[in-house]
């Protein structure tokens, strides 16, 4: 009984840590919802962004009538921190540059913000089995499985292993991904940061360059259509 009453204790302790370590990426996930439900027309009853007792945070709105509706809200939390960790990521690595303690400190703190954010991508268990549900209901949505599907096995997966065990590797592996997508030597990374410096890496931004050279090719197929309807 003691034994079984100090495990459930130590797990209580290690909840509120990881979401005290993670707390960015529950208060976006939550933003995410929110603001989906704004966008869409629904209404929302109650918003909680962070607590560290019970759910981490909660928006509860009433009930969309509409299966994209309901994809919208229960999937922006996955578009919307993954977004948001690539552009802090792509600021932290490529462009932002400085001196001093506070220079280090901001970096370090863009870098926390953009691991939490993807820590926190994932969609809840049940924001998930309420599309897929109504994604398997008719069958003219089942190819729109093919997305769904994948997400919600991987919050199945969380669940059952616990969400911190697979989001924190998975933020781990994106974070060494853009790592190697600038072609960054965390040796000189660590040079830099021991003389008091960030951003004296080697570095050019490669996100903001892959999304100009993407809308440019966009822009120049298109082009040709709308200029000869114009005409």
């Amino acid at each position: 009984m003691v034994r079984h009453l100090g495990g459930l204790l130590s797990r209580g302790r290690r909840s509120i840590a990881f979401r005290l370590a993670t707390a960015p990426g529950i208060v976006l996930h939550e933003l995410a919802h929110r603001l989906a439900c704004l966008l869409v027309g629904v209404s929302v009853q109650s918003v909680v962004y962070f607590q560290l007792t019970g759910p981490p945070g909660y928006v509860r709105h009433t009930t969309p009538t509409r299966w994209s509706t309901t994809a919208v809200i229960a999937l922006a939390p996955l578009a919307t921190n993954v977004t948001i960790a690539a552009v802090l990521l792509e600021y932290a690595l490529a462009i932002y540059t400085a001196a001093g303690i506070g220079a280090v400190a901001a970096g370090g703190l863009l870098l926390w913000v953009a691991v939490a954010a993807i820590i926190h991508s994932l969609p809840s268990t049940t924001d998930l089995k309420t599309v897929w549900t109504a994604t398997t209901a008719r069958w003219y949505r089942l190819p729109l499985a093919v997305v769904v599907g994948p997400v919600y096995a991987l919050r199945r997966l969380a669940q059952r292993v616990g969400i911190d065990r697979l989001t924190v590797p998975l933020s781990l592996v994106a974070l060494g991904g853009m790592l190697a997508l600038y072609d960054l030597s965390p040796t000189a990374i660590v040079d830099c940061l021991l003389t008091g410096r960030w951003g004296c890496w080697d570095r050019s931004p490669q996100l903001v360059s892959t999304l100009s050279t993407a809308v440019t090719h966009r822009i120049d197929r298109l082009w040709p259509v709308v200029a000869e309807r114009l005409l």
